[in-house]
């Protein structure tokens, strides 16, 4: 029987494949698993990279393009494992990702997922490990997910395992958002129960190599331009908190503030005002979010500080 189903969706990662995959089957592991990669209409030669691989376990089923989260739900559509776990193609795991992560979920029954810590790597190649994992020395589990959540996000693509069976009572995630719809994905499971934490560095994000090959200003303002309301975006999981506790609220500040920084970007002044007004009591303490609760209550000021951000984004080296 197929414990884990490691589901991939990629386009145009000829680049990165191996690597990943690589980190995959280097594993060590009693556990049996399945790779299943979802083509999202790649044009390079990403697909003769995978076909010329000489693992047995590999299924790659092919796309027009559509989108990560169409990708990764057809991949749980596939998906014969007890557990699932998504991988970006440009991203990699650390040696007993599957065997720690797999072993804490058969060990904890009352848990729906579990999370290990990250290492990231971002585009002008600094590396960033959080440090709210310092404290532990052993896997816990989360009894409030979004207290948590709020003050690390330690959630990502690719640091997480889930049991299937939750992944097909979510629905899978929103192919109607272009941006955020792993942060709505993560806090929808949530709300099915307990969530745990492997405090060590099991994965490694270096996602911003292909988005930034792929033209990085052109990928963003596609998702700039789809930034939804927090209204919107939260439709799914309010659905499934009997109460909006102070711990979700917290929590969904910092996805507004981040929605609201792409609004800014996209030129919505207006929602994104609004936006601020409303959420802006959550944002994180960073200097953008300070800006924008100062820059809020006028919308002169707030015209001011759009041409700031949009500079500083339009202006990255």
């Amino acid at each position: 029987m197929v414990q884990l189903s490691i589901i991939i969706p990629i386009y145009n990662t000829a680049s990165s494949i191996n690597r990943c995959l690589d980190s995959i089957f280097n594993q060590t592991t009693t556990y049996l698993y399945e790779v299943i990669i979802v083509d999202d209409g790649s044009t390079d030669n990403s697909i003769e990279i995978i076909k010329s691989r000489k693992e047995t376990n590999i299924i790659l089923y092919q796309q027009k393009n559509a989108g990560p989260a169409v990708a990764r739900n057809k991949g749980v559509e596939l998906a014969q494992g007890k557990y699932c776990a998504y991988l970006d193609a440009d991203d990699y795991w650390k040696e007993g990702f599957i065997e720690e992560t797999v072993t804490f979920l058969e060990n904890h029954p009352e848990c729906i997922a579990v999370s290990v810590a990250q290492h990231h790597i971002t585009i002008s190649g600094s590396s960033i490990v959080p440090t709210c994992y310092m404290q532990y020395t052993e896997p816990f589990v989360l009894n409030d997910f979004f207290t948590f959540w709020a003050k690390y996000m330690h959630v990502c693509t690719g640091s997480t395992t889930i049991r299937t069976e939750i992944l097909h009572k979510t629905g899978g995630q929103r192919t109607d958002l272009r941006i955020t719809e792993d942060l709505e994905f993560w806090a929808l499971i949530s709300t099915y129960g307990n969530w745990g934490v492997i405090p060590k560095i099991l994965f490694v994000s270096n996602g911003n190599e292909i988005t930034y090959q792929q033209g990085w200003l052109n990928k963003m303002t596609i998702r700039w331009n789809n930034a939804p309301s927090i209204t919107e975006w939260e439709k799914r999981i309010i659905l499934r908190l009997p109460k909006l506790t102070k711990s979700y609220k917290k929590a969904r500040g910092k996805i507004s503030r981040n929605l609201t920084y792409c609004q800014i970007l996209s030129g919505r002044l207006s929602l994104s005002r609004s936006e601020a007004m409303k959420y802006g009591h959550y944002f994180n303490k960073d200097y953008i979010g300070i800006l924008m609760n100062i820059a809020k209550y006028s919308s002169f000021t707030w015209n001011l500080l759009t041409i700031i951000l949009k500079y500083r984004e339009y202006h990255r080296k």
